[in-house]
């Protein structure tokens, strides 16, 4: 089973722009349907970017050998990329706090379909996703199995979104403080997590592939 992309997918998960998405819809008229759009359109191209990369990963026979090399190859790549991202960070100082973005004020100004797309747009895939579909893809297994861990990754790359859309909807008053304290949090300790977690990412799959390769 490709485990592995669950805590990629975790990671992914951290994405401070998507929480500000929220608090902004949530600050809007008639919030409710707006914030359920916006998680569909998130869904939408989550879903079927995981489904396009893990069945052409599949396609193409990637570790579906018995020796599984290009596998290793593939998590090795990966594991530079990481480290490399890693240090392009460390070099670049955290950007000071800039309110919500252009597009999710775009979004809250706008009608559902311009919510769904912005749904979409802020939820392009990300290196630390891509690395997830590329566990799931890279595992033999039958292609129902592979469908349902695309579910998986997509549900725990979501996660940051679908608890605070949910909470939302059942309590709005409790939840929306709760959520200004958590990015708050995430704008002042943003940068130095994402730095550290991109970077044991890197080296954790570059080990791996360098391991897989030697044994």
């Amino acid at each position: 089973m490709p485990v592995q992309a669950i805590p990629l997918a975790l990671i992914s998960s951290l994405y401070p722009l998507g929480l500000a998405a929220i608090l902004v819809l949530a600050e809007t008229v008639r919030p409710r349907p707006r914030v359920g759009v916006f998680l569909i359109g998130a869904l939408v191209c989550t879903l079927t970017v995981g489904f396009v990369v893990v069945f052409a990963l599949h396609g193409a026979g990637v570790g579906q050998s018995s020796q599984g090399s290009d596998q290793y190859w593939l998590r090795l790549v990966s594991g530079l990329a990481f480290i490399a991202a890693a240090v392009v960070l460390a070099r670049r100082p955290p950007k000071p706090h800039g309110g919500p973005s252009r597009v999710s004020r775009a979004a809250s100004e706008g009608g559902l379909f311009a919510i769904f797309v912005v749904g979409i747009a802020l939820y392009l895939p990300s290196p630390t996703y891509l690395a997830a579909l590329e566990e799931v893809g890279s595992t033999k297994m039958s292609p129902a199995a592979a469908a349902v861990w695309v579910l998986i990754v997509v549900a725990l790359v979501l996660i940051t979104v679908e608890v605070p859309v949910l909470l939302f909807l059942l309590a709005p008053d409790w939840t929306v403080p709760k959520l200004e304290a958590v990015n708050a949090w995430l704008d002042r300790h943003g940068h130095t997590l994402l730095l550290w977690v991109v970077g044991a990412i890197g080296l954790w799959l570059f080990l791996d592939g360098l391991i897989g390769l030697l044994s």
